[in-house]
């Protein structure tokens, strides 16, 4: 007789492409790995009024039609209050918690729930009115560890981040981001301008302002035509910095659709991301299953992802060393540049799959007893 399935029950504040955001994309992508391996029985609790999944992949979708604009912290406990009436309908089931979508009712059954705090941005902030406004938010992540079962880290500086907020370490476990890379890409960076791209939002955040003044530094010093910075994105700071820094070798893209993402990527040189805070950044994964050699800054989990074998992890909010690192790429040969770039794709395939991903949540529910 065949062992009944393990129950999982996902709790998210979002599917891709139904909401955007590395979150909500790494619900999507995780979701649909581990349905796809069918030794589970999935539940989905979301707040869209459409199915995220197709029916074929067996996911029973609990909708929760939810509107999370206003005080975030104030709005994650409000959805929290209904997710928790669900969770209480589904007994035997182990919970996923994708960011602050379990809070509400965290004493009575969170031996049963799985915490992934992704990014831990409150406690990666710089300045004392960033931490001020990341309080609320911060309090109740330290909530949620209190009480769950486990905590998720994507690894590298999140691990030890959380190591600090909480006394069992036991209760830590380090499962990565991940990507699906296509077949090899065949590139041969001969280009008499190298490209150079930026995926994420212009906000301060993604160190957006450190990539624009370094891109001011450098052609002040002769490389406008040499380097060719194509940026992806929007956000706070998009239309001023548009006007700012209107260089001729500065193409400000917008949003990008998931084609003229992947373009993208094959057609580009080097991927730039200075951000300041991150958990194991998407944008970087599908870089890299690209075979594009990275510059980014060493935080979050980006040290699992970026050495100096397939590229350049620099020190954050700093425009010295993006510069460097930009600087060094462009004086390596077309052969130095390939064997980065050979190297990301190969780090990627190895280590950062959904299916080798998809095979360590399964032995995390294997060993899980809700309830316990």
């Amino acid at each position: 007789m065949m062992p009944a399935k393990k129950k999982v029950l996902f709790i998210t504040d979002g599917i891709f492409p139904h909401s955007i955001g590395g979150m909500q994309r790494h619900s999507a992508l995780l979701i649909k790995a581990l349905a796809e391996t069918s030794k589970l029985e999935i539940a989905v609790v979301h707040p869209h009024t459409e199915n995220a999944f197709p029916s074929e992949l067996g996911i029973q979708e609990i909708k929760i039609p939810f509107n999370f604009t206003g005080f975030y912290a104030k709005k994650c406990l409000e959805y929290s209050v209904l997710t928790g009436e669900v969770i209480r309908q589904h007994p035997e089931s182990i919970v996923y918690s994708q960011g602050l979508s379990v809070i509400k009712g965290m004493r009575e059954f969170g031996n049963r729930v799985i915490v992934n705090p992704h990014g831990l941005e409150p406690f990666q902030t710089i300045d004392i009115t960033e931490k001020v406004k990341s309080l609320p938010i911060r309090m109740l992540e330290q909530y949620q560890f209190k009480h769950a079962a486990y905590i998720v880290s994507l690894g590298g500086h999140l691990t030890k981040i959380l190591k600090g907020q909480v006394s069992d370490h036991g209760k830590i476990v380090v499962l990565p981001n991940a990507v699906h890379p296509g077949n090899p890409l065949k590139r041969d960076f001969d280009k008499e301008k190298l490209q150079l791209l930026f995926v994420g939002r212009f906000a301060f955040n993604k160190g957006i302002n450190i990539l624009m003044e370094a891109v001011q530094q450098l052609n002040k010093e002769g490389y406008s035509n040499r380097l060719q910075f194509n940026l992806i994105g929007k956000g706070p700071f998009f239309e001023r910095y548009r006007k700012e820094y209107a260089f001729d070798n500065v193409h400000f893209m917008g949003f990008a659709d998931d084609a003229l993402l992947a373009e993208s990527y094959r057609s580009n040189d080097l991927f730039v991301f200075p951000t300041r805070f991150e958990g194991m950044p998407t944008v970087v994964l599908e870089a890299m299953a690209s075979g594009m050699p990275i510059v980014v800054s060493d935080t979050g989990a980006t040290a699992e992802l970026v050495s100096s074998e397939n590229g350049y992890l620099i020190e954050k909010n700093n425009v010295r060393a993006l510069k460097w690192a930009i600087q060094r790429f462009y004086q390596l040969s077309p052969a130095e540049r390939l064997k980065l770039s050979e190297a990301s794709y190969a780090k990627v395939c190895r280590e950062f799959t959904w299916t080798k991903i998809a095979g360590m949540h399964l032995d995390l529910f294997d060993n899980f007893k809700p309830g316990k």
